[in-house]
């Protein structure tokens, strides 16, 4: 359902949803676009609704006298950004909204939950998704010494390329090739893992392992830097597609890894270049 929609109108239906675990500056950049839509003429319930979807890491459409059933101390918890959009039945524009989100989801009943802009369900859903991403004993510490643990060829290939011998260079590329396209495969692996998987996590997870065997086929000179840029990429789009499949103590220590991999092969590419004549 459409309808016209003042500047004015549109920023206090906007401003008037409730609104948590979400620093205030996500408001103004949904109201500024809400504004501009109406500047435009119409708004659809149906846009507005994946806008909001997207709005923030989770996002749980609720209705006023919804338990949400310890669902945002998980979330909390868990160190992630939400938003509580409150769909009260009484507001005609509410009522519009949530036949918006019904068609969407193909669910007639709140809440439904929206991680990294994709419907998951309800509290029960939500709260497996949250439970999956619970580690059991001793797995984070199981994960860091192994992590840790690779990046001993990093900072091994990093000083042998500027004191030991010029092969030490493609070894160094292949190991980073090899790494990059193993971080990708975790989310190869994730995608399968999930009930909903969204299409576009297989498309992306395989991008590392190509840019991996890319570097591969070029000059070693021109491969640490790719893979270096590529390490902090990827970690990149981790940071805006993967942060609810993720849990907190993996995003910790995937960024000191990525750190560690991308200064590494900093570090070593300037070794290269008096024998490129550079």
């Amino acid at each position: 359902m459409a309808g016209r929609l003042g500047p004015d109108r549109t920023s206090e239906i906007i401003s008037s949803r409730r609104t948590r675990g979400v620093p205030s500056s996500v408001q103004p950049a949904t109201i500024a676009r809400a504004v501009a839509a109406g500047i435009g003429g119409v708004m659809s319930a149906d846009g507005e609704i994946v806008e909001l979807a997207r709005s923030a890491p989770v996002v749980v459409f609720h209705s006023p006298v919804t338990d949400l059933a310890g669902l945002d101390q998980r979330l909390d918890q868990a160190g992630l950004r939400w938003r509580a959009v409150e769909l009260g039945m009484g507001d005609s524009d509410n009522r519009a909204r949530f036949q918006a989100l019904k068609a969407l989801t193909g669910s007639g009943t709140l809440p439904q939950v929206f991680m990294d802009g994709r419907y998951v369900g309800g509290l029960r859903e939500a709260m497996a998704r949250l439970d999956a991403g619970t580690p059991r004993r001793g797995a984070p510490a199981a994960a860091a010494w192994m992590g840790y643990l690779g990046l001993l060829p990093f900072a091994a290939g990093a000083l042998g390329v500027w004191f030991g011998p010029a092969w030490v260079a493609g070894w160094l590329a292949a190991y980073g090739a090899v790494i990059l396209s193993f971080v990708g495969a975790v989310h190869w692996g994730l995608a399968v893992a999930d009930a909903r998987p969204a299409p576009e996590t297989f498309y992306a997870s395989v991008v590392p392992a190509l840019v991996g065997w890319a570097a591969l086929l070029v000059p070693v000179i021109v491969a640490l830097p790719v893979l270096a840029a590529a390490f902090v990429l990827w970690r990149y789009w981790e940071y805006q597609h993967a942060r609810t499949t993720l849990p907190r103590w993996f995003r910790r220590l995937r960024t000191a890894l990525t750190v560690g991999a991308a200064a590494s092969l900093a570090i070593a590419w300037p070794a290269l270049l008096p024998l490129s004549g550079g």
